[in-house]
């Protein structure tokens, strides 16, 4: 299809385009052998204190993790992306968690997951590993249970800091197939080394992957509620027949932004700019259809501030590479945020020009949709605030009624058609 018959179908309407998007030619890094990202998070440097800058000496971190996709196997990736010396992985399990506030494995479900046939392995510097298949039979909208020993100091962690979930750090020793959790003495709502979780058989037809900043991680949603709007949009892809067996990744990141990175100010946990880890993060991803672009606000707001100009343009320069890549691009508009501790006229006047640009029609030549995720949360009477009854606390990230608000304005009419064609000259 020509660019230009594809601005005339861009037209033809937004949920007919997502339906496509979503369901559309997996990119040309998509995984060969049928394997979908169930579940996902950003991999970000230590934190100048606390556990990450310390590391782990001879411990087992019992993590939770919750899946959108089922499967009939499994594989596990770990990320040391950030690391300062190689990362022994030991001995490392899965398993289904039981009921409770300090999950344990349920009876019979603890499986153990080898590397190349071994029961651990080495990391190196600023790699990841993916560990070999495991049956196990993967609900969709359920937790999983991972644990894995680190027999050897770490160092400074790769790790994603605001999992909105709480996990778990053992005393000494290794216990990952622990069938109790009385070794797991402490919590830490932090994942640890553990970026993905892949599956594949039953249905799994593919990943969508939302790259954004602390709206995508879910900040002031319930702890352990899995409220995220990515949660809440997982859950509506399962429900409809249509669109069931798609996997959402939230590779979203708190503080994150387009163009800068995290260690240029006092945080590097807010990660590599969006615009350097997009291949990492999105493109290497197994089975992607579709990105969702929904960051830019940091950029406005957070010193040294960027333009409008400059968020859009590096925008567009991602839905570029990923349309290179076959990914379809759906970009959201940015959401109010007067009286936060960082709201300025000037940056309300850089957000409303973001979304300007976004909302015209000369939008479509750059992504294949827009969601108008500013529209679902404001508030009516004053278009600069978010709605009360979304509204986080801060007045900036949201709620969980919020972030389900987000996840319904993702229009999914129309998702059983068949697979796109080739668009943007791909």
């Amino acid at each position: 299809m020509s660019r230009h018959t594809h601005r005339r179908a861009a037209a033809a309407g937004t949920a007919a385009l997502l339906s496509c998007m979503l369901l559309g030619t997996p990119s040309a890094h998509a995984d060969a052998s049928g394997w979908t990202g169930t579940w996902g998070t950003a991999p970000a440097p230590a934190a100048p204190d606390g556990i990450s800058k310390e590391g782990l000496d001879n411990r087992t971190v019992r993590m939770v993790v919750h899946t959108s996709a089922a499967g009939g196997e499994l594989r596990l990736r770990f990320s040391n992306a950030h690391g300062s010396a190689p990362l022994s992985l030991g001995r490392t399990t899965v398993a289904l968690p039981g009921p409770g506030p300090s999950p344990a494995p349920v009876a019979g479900t603890l499986r153990p997951v080898t590397f190349n046939g071994a029961g651990g392995t080495t990391v190196p510097v600023g790699a990841e590993v993916v560990s070999d298949p495991v049956p196990f039979d993967v609900p969709a909208d359920r937790d999983l249970l991972v644990s894995v020993h680190l027999p050897k100091p770490t160092g400074p962690t790769t790790w994603h800091w605001l999992a909105q979930q709480t996990n778990y750090v053992s005393e000494p020793g290794d216990h990952a197939a622990d069938a109790a959790n009385g070794a797991f003495t402490r919590s830490e709502t932090s994942w640890f080394f553990l970026t993905g979780v892949d599956v594949r058989g039953k249905g799994a037809r593919g990943t969508v992957v939302a790259l954004g900043d602390s709206q995508t991680d879910g900040v002031k949603s319930t702890l352990d509620g899995n409220a995220r709007w990515t949660d809440a949009l997982a859950r509506r892809l399962t429900a409809d027949p249509a669109t069931r067996g798609l996997g959402v990744l939230n590779e979203g990141l708190g503080g994150n932004r387009i163009l800068r990175d995290g260690s240029e100010t006092d945080r590097p946990q807010r990660g590599t700019a969006a615009a350097k880890r997009l291949q990492r993060d999105v493109i290497d991803r197994p089975g992607v259809r579709t990105a969702v672009l929904y960051e830019g606000i940091n950029d406005l707001q957070l010193e040294p501030r960027a333009s409008a100009a400059q968020v859009l343009d590096g925008l567009r320069g991602m839905a570029r590479r990923l349309h290179e890549q076959h990914i379809r691009v759906v970009v959201g508009t940015l959401t109010p945020f007067k009286d936060s501790p960082f709201y300025t006229p000037e940056a309300e006047k850089a957000r409303t020009e973001v979304n300007a640009a976004l909302r015209s029609p000369a939008a479509r030549a750059d992504f294949d949709a827009v969601v108008d995720f500013d529209a679902a949360v404001r508030d009516q009477a004053d278009p600069q605030r978010v709605r009360a009854s979304f509204d986080g606390g801060d007045h900036i990230h949201l709620n969980d009624a919020g972030y389900r608000a987000l996840a319904e304005a993702v229009p999914l009419a129309e998702l059983a058609g068949s697979p796109a064609p080739a668009v943007h000259g791909r």
